[in-house]
C-alpha cells in the first residue's frame, strides 16, 4: 500500500483495504480475544458488547470509505448499508 507520509497514516483507496484488520482492531479495543470476535460475526456467539463494536467498525469503514470516493452517507440509521456494501457470498 501507498504511504501518505512518514507517520504511517496509510492512503487507503480500496474498500477491501479498509476491512483489513477488522478482527484484530476490535478484539484490542474490547480486550477479547479474535477468534471470539470471530464467532459472534459469524452468528456461532452471542454478545451485545462485541456486536456493538462491529457495527462501530462497520460504520467507520463506511464513512471513511464514503469521504475518500466523494460519496455521501445519511446520518439516517435504516438498517442497510448506506454505501451500497452488502455481504454477499
Amino acid at each position: 500500500m501507498k504511504r501518505d507520509n512518514s507517520n504511517g497514516i496509510t492512503n487507503f483507496t480500496h474498500l477491501a483495504a479498509l476491512y483489513r484488520g477488522i478482527y484484530s482492531r476490535v478484539p484490542d479495543r474490547l480486550g477479547v480475544d479474535p477468534s471470539y470476535v470471530s464467532r459472534v460475526a459469524r452468528g456461532e456467539r452471542e454478545s451485545k458488547q462485541v456486536r456493538a463494536a462491529l457495527d462501530s467498525e462497520l460504520e467507520n469503514i463506511e464513512r471513511t470509505f464514503a469521504r475518500q470516493n466523494g460519496s455521501h452517507i445519511s446520518g439516517k440509521k435504516t438498517g442497510k448499508r448506506s454505501s451500497g456494501v452488502s455481504a454477499r457470498r
